[in-house]
């Protein structure tokens, strides 16, 4: 059995992720991540601007892991917006185990190096909708 090893995240992509974070925008942003097997890095695959859930459901791959980082506007019900700073690790259930096992065990060092604090699992990419994510926000305040 082969052992188990924590992708590596460049200071360039940490300090791009950062950025990201404290960006100032009116917009949904998603960032797409995924681990290089080969280098046994993270690094973004995508970065998609105002697009709906939907869409940046129909461009992720549902079979294969991805973490998706995104400034979400969200709008609560007392009519204030806010911009939550998330992570949405898909794992959709056809996915290698392989695959899964070396996402689960990198996925504390991504969370720290890009300093989101909100993370959900998400095991099928059909679920993924503004409905689910809020569920999901309004569970964390």
């Amino acid at each position: 059995m082969s052992e188990l090893r924590v992708a590596e995240i460049s200071e360039d992509t940490a300090d791009n992720l950062k950025k990201f974070k404290f960006r100032k925008s009116q917009n949904t942003y998603h960032v797409v991540v995924k681990i290089e097997k080969e280098a046994l890095t993270i690094e973004p695959e995508q970065i998609l601007e105002d697009i709906t859930l939907n869409n940046l459901k129909d461009s992720l791959p549902y079979h294969q892991p991805r973490y998706i980082l995104l400034s979400y506007r969200y709008e609560k019900e007392d009519g204030r917006v806010t911009f939550p700073y998330c992570l949405l690790f898909s794992t959709p259930m056809g996915s290698a185990t392989n695959l899964k096992m070396m996402y689960t065990t990198s996925l504390t060092n991504l969370m720290h190096k890009s300093g989101v604090t909100k993370v959900f699992e998400l095991r099928d990419l059909e679920e993924l909708s503004d409905e689910w994510l809020q569920e999901n926000l309004d569970r964390t305040t």
